[in-house]
């Protein structure tokens, strides 16, 4: 049925696709072999970024726990200085509204004193006794022409 060329040519195509085939299965094993360590570069890749990631997630909140206590202590600490500015507030209007009564009190006397130096200048202006005692006696002189 089959002549033995034939055979024989048909076993050399074959041998030759077989070749074929195992040149592309060995370029084929190859080639996962190079995806199977990229793979592996990639998932290395991969954890490293992922590492990356919570270190930096952590640090974050880290930053934010320090944020938070340093607002939290910098609003104490403007409680305390607002409670001391009000306390020398205080302080300062007390004292102010001491040296008002006694700048009024001063005022007063100053006025009571000019009134009562007022009253008594009109008075002894007024009286002919205070001019007499004020105003010398004169002498009655009498200027005669010669003669």
């Amino acid at each position: 049925m089959f002549s033995k060329s034939s055979n024989e040519t048909k076993i050399a195509v074959l041998e030759e696709r077989l070749t074929s085939y195992e040149i592309m299965i060995k370029k084929i094993d190859e080639a996962i072999q190079i995806m199977g360590k990229t793979s592996q570069t990639i998932s290395k890749m991969l954890a490293v970024h992922e590492e990356k990631l919570d270190n930096t997630h952590k640090n974050d909140e880290l930053i934010i726990d320090r944020i938070k206590t340093m607002e939290s202590k910098n609003t104490e600490e403007h409680h305390r200085v607002i409670e001391r500015f009000e306390f020398i507030d205080s302080k300062i209007n007390d004292r102010i509204e001491i040296l008002d009564k006694k700048v009024d009190e001063v005022t007063k006397f100053r006025w009571l004193i000019l009134g009562g130096v007022m009253i008594i200048s009109f008075i002894f202006s007024q009286s002919s006794m205070v001019v007499d005692i004020l105003t010398p006696d004169t002498d009655n002189v009498r200027i005669e022409k010669p003669r």
